[in-house]
């Protein structure tokens, strides 16, 4: 049963050992309501203060795109078949596209993540957006993980997004490249 006033909101669990209600706090019932993605190729979680929207720009390669109303921030998530060999390759690729659509890179560096190389990038479009990209490349295949804001990296929004880069799990490949070409698995 949920139960709540102006100042709190708790949800009761039951009955603790000693016969009193077991409650969560505020901030604790929302980390426990998340949602779930799986495609059959990745799998990832996120808080249920996002919600999927759909994309204008959505293609072939967009997996989801998620919106948070209350600071307007979007994630988007897409696979692609990639024709680099190495993420250092890609970085040069990505970071000269930019550069020509007059984006001003902030940051660029490369983590680990569970068993993947991860190169996160922070840049600013012409627009005015604030995006932070992480990209896994295993297997021929570029997973996009997209973080748009417009509130000068707002730390809910970055927290949101980390929580589900932290989830984010390649389950198989979605595209076989050969050569020049490929084709959805």
């Amino acid at each position: 049963m949920v139960k709540g006033n102006k100042d709190k909101f708790v949800l009761e669990l039951g009955n603790d050992d000693n016969g009193q209600p077991k409650t969560l706090s505020a901030e604790e019932t929302l980390q426990q309501m998340r949602r779930g993605f799986n495609n059959g190729s990745i799998t990832f979680e996120y808080p249920f203060l996002w919600q999927e929207i759909k994309s204008e720009e959505e293609d072939e390669f967009t997996n989801i795109v998620l919106l948070n109303k209350s600071n307007n921030s979007i994630v988007k998530v897409s696979t692609q078949p990639c024709l680099v060999n190495t993420v250092d390759e890609l970085k040069e690729l990505v970071e000269r596209d930019l550069k020509s659509m007059e984006c001003e890179i902030q940051q660029s560096g490369m983590e680990s993540f569970e068993n993947y190389g991860i190169w996160d990038i922070i840049y600013i479009t012409k627009e005015g957006l604030e995006v932070e990209q992480y990209a896994i490349l295993k297997d021929n295949n570029l997973y996009s993980l997209e973080l748009y804001t417009k509130n000068n990296r707002d730390q809910v929004a970055v927290k949101s997004f980390v929580e589900v880069i932290q989830t984010f799990k390649i389950l198989k490949p979605v595209y076989k490249v050969d050569g020049d070409s490929y084709e959805k698995i």
